[in-house]
């Protein structure tokens, strides 16, 4: 064996066969179906929102209350410098048991028209959903209370039901701000 023989490199395996091409193809097709979401707890219930709208999750800063302001709206917070809305969605939604809040952290949600923190108790999942695992809601059915207008679907995994819903139609309608 002469010197560098043993150095030569097999081209061979370096292009990709007719059956991983396809392969390939199948599973980019797969993800471009799939959507990432940030999953978290208010109140009872769980709740998505696309990933791309959170910015960070942070402990609970202190929250300076505002008078005269639905239950839901916590008050306002500064978070490394910026000035923050804190809402309650359990609160919002009604499925808090009472109006004490068990939050620890904050979602922060920073879209170029809205940013706000959503209080959570616990530190949220992500999790990566395929368009069949959403099922859309009826709008006869569920879709005519106040606030649950703003629902988009439920996602359905294993025993969970994660409720998928519009953060930013629900923070720009009119009734989110009402006193009741």
């Amino acid at each position: 064996m002469s010197l560098g023989e043993n150095l030569t490199k097999d081209t061979s395996s370096d292009k990709p066969s007719d059956e991983e091409k396809i392969s390939e193809s199948q599973d980019a097709e797969q993800i471009e179906d799939r959507n990432q979401f940030c999953i978290f707890r208010a109140g009872k219930e769980e709740y998505a929102v696309p990933i791309n709208l959170v910015k960070e999750v942070v402990p609970i800063p202190e929250i300076a209350p505002l008078p005269q302001m639905p239950n839901h709206i916590l008050g306002m917070s500064n978070v490394r410098g910026n000035i923050f809305g804190i809402i309650d969605l359990g609160v919002f939604f009604r499925s808090s048991d009472d109006f004490e809040n068990e939050g620890k952290y904050l979602l922060v949600i920073d879209h170029e028209v809205y940013q706000m923190g959503i209080m959570i108790p616990d530190v949220p999942d992500t999790m990566m959903v395929a368009e069949s695992m959403i099922e859309q809601l009826s709008t006869s059915t569920i879709k005519t209370q106040t606030g649950q207008k703003y629902l988009k679907g439920i996602i359905k995994k294993d025993q969970r039901m994660i409720i998928l819903f519009d953060i930013l139609g629900l923070i720009s309608s009119e009734k989110f701000t009402e006193v009741s």
